[in-house]
């Protein structure tokens, strides 16, 4: 029984080959034509090959990717400084990865008469306007390339713009850094271009490690604060320092966000207007003091194609507001303050231009302001005598009501007998609160805006006065505190004395125009008092 089984599997397997045989029979070898005796060996066949369906590979090939072609070789022989020459500005670069090494403004002077120093060179840190892609193996690179410029030395004229280019490629990277500047010199238009093997590579252009470079001097005045990060988005203008940014913070929908110091800043507008900028708190080296310290920075993507733009240069809101997208926000003179501040700085800049010195120039802005204001001082004082005069008469009236309750209807006949009072001295109960409230309210919004003027002007950086070398630092030999601290004495008012030389002469010639003030309303109020007694007399 099994032996027949086992045949009629056999029988039923060679019925199967001989129909396969059949029906698919095996395609005839081809006939290779026999050489010449002179003729070389014939070249391998070309074999066209149908490209695979996306994601199948062929059975038992294994694929390998294309290498790129190697680009042209563009690069400098050596290292070099390229220099571009403004009026306000000189802008210097080093070829070897196209880094910034000083940008420095000729308008202003540091404490040892050089113009001012923008860039913050941290060893082994981050340089200005470096170029970052996020690529572990191509940013050394690019750090390290020799970058050919398009010259070595450009000019930038009063009223014109001015382009350098720097160029490198080898192997399968290729990189261009473009920045057009306008005059005078503060503003610069930023492009990047960074390729591996014809592949755009996203990239970002930093600044940072901070802005300018202040003196011990400059770092123990009121209101001086270190490097910070500062940002124009959908709710205002923002500071945030670089304790309280963290590593890293992408900021969206920004105007504008970049570095800030007390006097200069550093501001990136990017490509779209709406856009994003990334703000970096960045690890400085220790101090003389041992502790640690964070720099900020910040870095905007630009891709192939785009321009961001970048201000470098003095919070100066005149200079500013000349310019788009609202850059002048960044100089604080306040949200319902502002309208009097600008104004104010204004007229300082006019009065300097008729007294020449910023010293003089708020002594006389001081003096004019507290005449406009006389009037307004001289109804205070008086009133403030007149409520002198019947203070006494006062407390012997609401010492006889002590004891009666709030809501008892005898409270009516203290209000009259109060109200009688007033009007035998000429008073009115009902404008009595106005007319002693009022002049307070209409000079303190001049006080805290000059006030605002003389933390924020630009001017006074550098402005000596007398013995004082700069209004924006603190006087050296401390006559200007001493001499407040007496005005306020004689005027038994109380303000802090570590304030700018600026701030002192303000507050001294302030009260210097009171101390008159007060004494021309005292010699006016008793001539009155003179004449109406002798009025009196004669009468009797």
């Amino acid at each position: 029984m099994e032996e027949r089984r086992l045949l009629l599997a056999v029988a039923l397997s060679l019925l199967v080959l001989t129909a396969y045989q059949f029906l698919f029979p095996t395609a005839p070898a081809p006939r290779r034509p026999a050489p010449g005796p002179s003729a070389a060996p014939s070249a391998a066949p070309t074999v066209a090959v149908r490209p695979a369906p996306a994601g199948v590979a062929a059975a038992g090939v294994t694929a390998r990717p294309t290498a790129a072609p190697p680009v042209a070789q563009v690069a400098d022989e050596r290292e070099r400084r390229v220099e571009l020459q403004g009026e306000q500005v000189t802008v210097a670069f080093s070829n070897r990865g196209a880094r910034l090494v000083s940008w420095q403004l000729k308008r202003f002077r540091d404490a040892k008469g050089r113009p001012e120093e923008m860039v913050q060179n941290v060893p082994g840190g981050p340089r200005a306007l470096d170029v970052e892609t996020g690529d572990a193996d191509v940013d050394p690179r690019l750090r390290d390339a020799l970058f050919q410029p398009s010259a070595e030395v450009v000019t930038l004229g009063p009223s014109g713009e001015a382009e350098l280019r720097f160029e490198w490629a080898e192997g399968d990277l290729e990189a261009t850094k473009t920045l057009r500047f306008q005059a005078p010199g503060y503003l610069v238009h930023v492009a990047v271009d960074v390729k591996r093997g014809k592949r755009p590579l996203p990239a970002k252009v930093v600044w940072g490690p901070g802005v300018g470079n202040a003196t011990a001097e400059e770092m123990e005045v009121q209101g001086y604060h270190a490097p910070q990060g500062v940002l124009d988005g959908p709710r205002g203008v923002e500071r945030v320092v670089p304790d309280k940014m963290g590593p890293v913070r992408m900021v969206s929908d920004v105007r504008w966000a970049g570095v800030e110091s007390t006097h200069f800043a550093a501001l990136w507008v990017p490509p779209l207007v709406p856009g994003t900028v990334e703000l970096r708190a960045i690890e400085l080296p220790a101090g003389e003091d041992g502790r640690k310290r964070l720099g900020v920075g910040a870095a905007v993507p630009v891709n192939p194609g785009e321009n961001a733009l970048l201000f470098v240069g003095p919070k100066d809101h005149t200079l500013l507001s000349r310019l788009d997208h609202d850059l002048a926000a960044v100089v604080p003179v306040g949200e319902w303050i502002g309208p009097i501040v600008v104004p104010l700085m204004a007229l300082l800049r006019w009065v300097h231009g008729w007294v020449g010195n910023y010293g003089w120039s708020i002594v006389v802005l001081t003096v004019l302001i507290n005449v406009l204001m006389a009037p307004l001082r001289h109804y205070s004082i008086a009133n403030g005598i007149k409520m002198a005069k019947l203070s006494p008469e006062m407390r012997v009236i609401q010492e006889r009501y002590r004891k009666v309750p709030a809501l008892d209807p005898k409270r009516q006949e203290m209000q009259e007998e109060i109200a009688a009072l007033y009007a035998r001295h000429g008073m009115s109960m009902s404008t009595q609160m106005l007319v002693g409230c009022l002049p307070l309210l209409l000079t303190m919004p001049f006080l805290i805006a000059f006030y605002r003027v003389l933390q924020v002007a630009i001017e006074l950086r550098g402005a000596s006065f007398l013995w004082i070398p700069d209004l924006s630092q603190r006087d050296p030999l401390f006559i200007t505190p001493v001499l407040m601290g007496i005005s306020m004495f004689v005027m038994q008012r109380m303000t802090p004395t570590a304030m700018d030389p600026g701030l002192n002469l303000y507050w001294l010639s302030s009260n210097l125009c009171s101390v008159v003030q007060q004494a021309v309303t005292l010699r006016i109020i008793a001539s009155h008092d003179e004449r109406a007694q002798r009025k009196e007399r004669r009468r009797q």
